[in-house]
């Protein structure tokens, strides 16, 4: 059976930071782990290449595993990150009114009432997971499902809630995604409770310097290639959802002019089909990397035209068992 996860292949992570490329540099920040001087190596080449300046280039000692503890967690990344960002003067948070809605009182929350950065880019070595505390205990907790009273979660959904980070939210169960269904760019912002986060990462550091360069040619040269959409065609109305989402993507992309492949078995693409020039993928997913995936060639797109016709790389990130995102609708 397939999972829905937030990993993303090598092309879609470039596509993610492509996103920031049309705002000023000075508008995102960079995240490494200094126990890894490769992944200050990669910070320093993204930083270099998208002009962000030398002061939002941070440098936390983190677990060279791709697990953390919560606590290492929050003592050594979260914490001291919202730390700098107030003592940079990046962000200032206060008290604003949240109005009283269909499902929730009208209340005061804290978060930022200004902020300079909207984006956070993780690069190679930040650790991709938080581990579950055996010993948490929250108030209320024992009112949740018991598959729900758990608090492991990917280091970039926890991230990405920062700017709220002054109401204590609880860490069992899931959270309301503020900007969920928003449409409007300008939405996504931490002044509405939401820092975008995406991760430079690879099986190696040059595969993960290789997403810049693959974006930056992608926003000069345009993106071209063949769209796949991996589908399941199931009717259980607690994953139907995921497989509409992923049946619109393909339409919009089919809107765009790409040469669009879906799949609706209830697998992934098999080994062997001959998947080729990806320019876009999506879908559900194994545990495992599988599927034309686990081939050594992946040809992901673009390919610069001064070299061959296919190039050598691999996912982003295996994240076998990974915990699923905090965020809920």
């Amino acid at each position: 059976m397939k999972n829905l996860s937030s990993i993303l292949s090598a092309v879609a992570l470039g596509g993610a930071l492509s996103a920031s490329a049309a705002n000023p540099g000075d508008e995102v920040i960079v995240i490494y782990n200094t126990h890894l001087p490769a992944s200050k190596g990669v910070a320093d080449y993204y930083a270099e290449r998208r002009h962000v300046p030398p002061n939002q280039i941070f440098g936390f000692p983190l677990s060279t595993n791709e697990d953390m503890p919560r606590a290492e967690f929050r003592d050594d990344l979260q914490n001291p990150l919202a730390k700098r960002l107030k003592d940079l003067n990046l962000w200032e948070i206060g008290q604003t009114i949240a109005p009283r809605t269909t499902n929730h009182a009208g209340r005061v929350e804290w978060k930022p009432v200004r902020s300079s950065i909207r984006y956070a880019a993780l690069c190679y070595g930040v650790p991709l997971r938080i581990a579950k505390d055996p010993d948490l205990q929250e108030p209320g907790m024992d009112k949740l499902r018991p598959e729900l009273r758990r608090d492991e979660a990917a280091v970039d959904s926890e991230l990405a809630l920062l700017p709220l980070i002054e109401e204590h939210l609880p860490l069992a169960g899931p959270w309301r995604n503020p900007v969920y269904t928003t449409t409007n760019e300008a939405m996504l912002h931490p002044t509405n409770g939401v820092l975008l986060v995406t991760r430079l990462d690879g099986p190696s550091p040059a595969i993960a310097r290789g997403l810049v360069d693959k974006a930056l040619e992608a926003e000069a040269d345009g993106l071209w290639g063949r769209a796949y959409f991996d589908l399941r065609n199931i009717t259980d109305p607690a994953y139907k959802l995921g497989d509409t989402w992923i049946h619109n993507a393909a339409e919009i992309c089919r809107h765009l002019g790409f040469e669009v492949v879906v799949d609706e078995n209830p697998g992934t693409f098999p080994v062997a089909f001959p998947m080729s020039q990806i320019a876009v993928y999506m879908g559900w997913y194994d545990p495992h990397v599988s599927g034309p995936f686990s081939r050594p060639v992946v040809e992901f797109m673009p390919v610069p035209r001064r070299c061959a016709a296919r190039t050598s790389i691999g996912l982003a990130r295996s994240w076998p068992g990974a915990p699923p995102s905090r965020w809920g609708a």
